[in-house]
C-alpha cells in the first residue's frame, strides 16, 4: 500500500512539473566580456593636463544577453553590464563586491559592484501577422549606411517601436522614445516632482531593399521640457541642443529628417551614403531665432574584388558655428554611442571607452555633438588577412574644422580637442588588429596616431596655455574579448 501511494505521489509530482514546465521560458545566454591594457598619451593635445597622470590603465567592462524565449513569436530580453571602469578603480578595487554599512570605513566602504540595466524589454509578434512589437528600455537607431551608426539617435533610451512588413521589398519601423525624464520622483533625494521634464521623440523610417540596392528615409520629431536638464538648465542644453550663447532654462522643439543609401549592384564596388539634417527651435517668440540647425553627410566607396582586403575610400562634412553663435549652425542630436569615423579621435573601433561622458553632462570626445563641424576625408584598409586567423585594419584620415575661430570663446560647446574650427586641423592613422584565438576569444591590438594643428591664437584666447597646446597624441591598446 505504501509503496503504491509513493508512486502515486511521484505521478502527481511529475505532472506537476510537466504542467509547470510546459509554460516555462527556455533561456539563451550571450554576451561579451573584454578587459583592455592601455597605453596613451597627450590624448587631449594638451601637454598641461592632468589627464598625463594616467597614461596607463587596465580597463574591464561584461555585457550579458539573456533572451527569455517563451515561443518563436514571444521572448523577453535582459542584457546587463558591469563596467566600463579601470582595474584599482570603482568596481574593479578592493572591497568592490561588498555592500557598505553606515559605520564602515576605508576600503570595506566601497560597495561598488553595481550591475547596470543595458536593456530590458518585451519582443512580441501579433497573433496571426508578421508585425513585431519592441517595447521597454531597448537599443534602437536611426538609418545609417555608414559611419558605424546615426550620429543623431542611437543609444538605449526606453522606446515603444513597430516594425511592419509591408511587401517583401518594403517594411516600416515607427515608435515613441522617452530618451530623458528628470522627474526622479519616488527616489530617496532630490525629489523633482514637477511639470516640462521630460524629453519626448517619435520616429518612422522605411526600408526600401531592392537587388543590388537599399535606401532607407526616416523623420524623427522629438520635444524636451524646460526641465529636462535639471532647475536652471534647460531641455535645450542636453546633449546637441544647445547653441553657443544658449544659457537660459526653456522648451526645445527639433525635427530630423534624411536617407540612408547602400549600392552593391556595381560589384565589386560597393557605395555608401548618407543624408542628414536637423533643426531645434526654443519656445517663445524672442528665442526662435537663436535655435540650432545643420547637416551631415557622407558617402564611401568599398572594393570588394579582393580576397585580401577591402580598401575604401569616404568624404563627410558637417557644417559649423557663424562667428557670432545667436544661431547654431551644428545639427542638433540626441545621443549616438556608435557614431564615428575611423577609431581615435572619435572614439570609434573595439577600445573600452572609460572616459565617456554621457549626454546632459559636460560632453567628450566620441560624442558626435563635441564634433560635429569638420570635413573629413579617408582612406581604409579593411580586413586585411595575410595570414590564418590574424586581421588587419588600417585608417588614414584628416580632417578639417568648419566652425568659425570665434566659437572657440564661447560657452556651451566642446572645448580644445574636441571641436575643431577653420584653423584647426588633424591627421590620424590607425592600424587595428584582430587574432582568433578559438572561435569565441580573440586578442586585439590597436594602435593610432594624430597629428594636430590647432591654431594656438585661437585657443589662447579662450584661455589655453599656448605653448602646451598641438601636441601629438598616440595610443596602444592590448584587448582580450570573450564573445559568447
Amino acid at each position: 500500500m505504501k509503496k503504491r501511494f509513493a508512486l502515486s505521489l511521484a505521478l502527481l509530482a511529475g505532472l506537476a512539473v510537466g504542467a509547470t514546465s510546459a509554460n516555462a521560458a527556455s533561456i539563451k545566454a550571450t554576451g561579451s566580456w573584454q578587459v583592455d591594457a592601455a597605453l596613451r598619451s597627450e590624448n587631449d593635445f594638451n601637454a598641461n593636463s592632468n589627464a598625463d597622470d594616467n597614461k596607463f590603465s587596465i580597463g574591464q567592462r561584461m555585457r550579458t544577453k539573456f533572451e527569455f524565449i517563451a515561443n518563436e513569436n514571444l521572448k523577453g530580453v535582459l542584457e546587463t553590464q558591469i563596467g566600463t571602469n579601470s582595474w584599482g578603480n570603482g568596481l574593479y578595487q578592493i572591497s568592490a563586491g561588498r555592500t557598505p554599512n553606515s559605520t564602515a570605513t576605508g576600503a570595506l566602504a566601497a560597495g561598488n559592484g553595481n550591475l547596470i540595466l543595458r536593456k530590458g524589454y518585451v519582443d512580441f509578434k501579433w497573433p496571426n501577422t508578421k508585425v513585431n512589437f519592441l517595447v521597454g528600455y531597448q537599443s534602437l537607431s536611426l538609418p545609417a549606411a555608414f559611419g558605424l551608426g546615426s550620429p543623431i539617435l542611437d543609444d538605449h533610451f526606453a522606446a515603444a517601436a513597430a516594425v511592419v512588413p509591408v511587401t517583401d521589398n518594403l517594411s516600416l519601423v515607427g515608435g515613441y522614445a522617452r530618451p530623458y525624464d528628470a522627474n526622479n520622483f519616488g527616489s530617496t533625494s532630490s525629489l523633482r516632482n514637477v511639470s516640462g521634464t521630460s524629453t519626448d521623440a517619435a520616429f518612422l523610417y522605411a526600408n526600401l531593399d531592392f537587388t543590388g540596392f537599399k535606401v532607407q528615409p526616416f523623420f524623427a520629431y522629438g520635444y524636451a521640457g524646460s526641465n529636462t536638464g535639471g532647475a536652471g538648465v534647460g531641455a535645450n542644453l542636453l546633449g546637441g541642443m544647445a547653441a553657443p550663447t544658449t544659457g537660459t532654462a526653456y522648451g526645445t522643439r527639433a525635427y530630423w529628417g534624411g536617407a540612408a543609401f547602400t549600392m552593391t549592384a556595381l560589384d565589386p564596388f560597393k557605395v555608401m551614403a548618407d543624408v542628414n539634417f536637423g533643426k531645434a527651435t526654443y519656445n517663445g517668440a524672442a528665442r526662435q531665432d537663436s535655435g540650432r540647425g545643420g547637416w551631415l553627410a557622407d558617402i564611401a566607396v568599398d572594393y570588394t574584388g579582393l580576397s585580401m582586403m577591402t580598401p575604401e575610400v569616404f568624404f563627410a562634412y558637417s557644417s559649423g558655428e557663424n562667428k557670432d553663435g545667436s544661431k547654431s549652425e551644428r545639427m542638433p542630436v540626441l545621443s549616438a554611442e556608435n557614431w564615428a569615423y575611423g577609431s581615435f579621435w572619435m572614439q570609434g573601433g573595439d577600445t573600452l571607452n572609460t572616459s565617456y561622458t554621457a549626454p546632459g553632462s559636460t560632453l567628450a570626445q566620441g560624442n558626435p555633438n563635441s564634433n560635429l563641424g569638420f570635413w573629413a576625408a579617408g582612406l581604409s584598409l579593411k580586413d586585411i588577412k595575410l595570414i590564418d586567423k590574424l586581421s588587419h585594419t588600417v585608417h588614414f584620415i584628416y580632417f578639417k574644422g568648419t566652425n568659425a575661430k570665434e566659437v572657440a570663446t564661447m560657452a556651451n560647446t566642446s572645448g580644445y580637442g574636441q571641436l575643431l574650427t577653420t584653423k584647426d586641423s588633424l591627421f590620424e592613422v590607425d592600424l587595428n588588429s584582430k587574432y582568433q584565438i578559438y572561435e569565441e576569444l580573440s586578442l586585439g591590438l590597436e594602435l593610432g596616431y594624430i597629428n594636430a594643428d590647432f591654431d594656438k591664437n585661437v585657443w589662447a584666447a579662450a584661455g589655453a596655455d599656448r605653448d602646451k597646446l598641438s601636441k601629438d597624441a598616440y595610443k596602444a591598446v592590448f584587448m582580450l574579448n570573450y564573445s559568447f
